[in-house]
């Protein structure tokens, strides 16, 4: 029983707590992936763009989402996915690369979503993908984790494809 909680411990500071980060390079796009810390995901895509990270900014947005920020000299858009899912994200963005020859993409995602996130973008984008996480508050990071479990057990087992 300790090993397995450990295991379980261990395994999760790596894929969630402290997921690896990709090196960034400029991309065709940057995806802001949507979630319980939108606001901080939403700043840290725009903040990419203005420095020049890409010249287009894909926005994931909820229903209740009024309107896309207006950037100078960066295209904004703004999409439901469908599923509205992370996986239905990742697909709108491939989709969209492929629609206007872009070849990598950087995903902006919450913090404990980077590795599935990752998997996904592996999945579904034949490009060159970029997953950066966001910062979230270390009181949500438990919730964050376990949450993060069942959706990457999802992820693995049920959304097997791209949406």
């Amino acid at each position: 029983m300790v090993v397995a909680l450990v295991a379980f411990l261990v395994a999760s500071a790596v894929l969630f707590v402290w997921p690896s980060s990709d090196r960034l390079r400029p991309a065709g796009a940057i995806v802001s992936l949507n979630g319980q810390d939108e606001n901080v995901r939403l700043a840290l895509a725009e903040s990419l763009a203005k420095r020049g990270y890409a010249p287009v900014l894909l926005i994931s947005r909820g229903a209740g989402w009024a309107s896309c920020p207006d950037l100078p000299r960066i295209k904004v858009v703004c999409f439901i996915p469908h599923p509205s899912r992370t996986v239905g994200e990742v697909d709108f963005a491939a989709r969209y690369a492929r629609k206007h020859g872009i070849t990598s993409l950087i995903f902006v995602a919450g913090h404990a979503q980077t590795t599935r996130a990752r998997l996904l973008a592996h999945r579904c984008f034949s490009g060159q993908s970029m997953v950066v996480a966001s910062a979230i508050p270390w009181s949500q990071m438990p919730y964050q984790v376990l949450y993060e479990w069942g959706a990457m057990l999802k992820a693995t087992l049920v959304d097997r494809g791209c949406s």
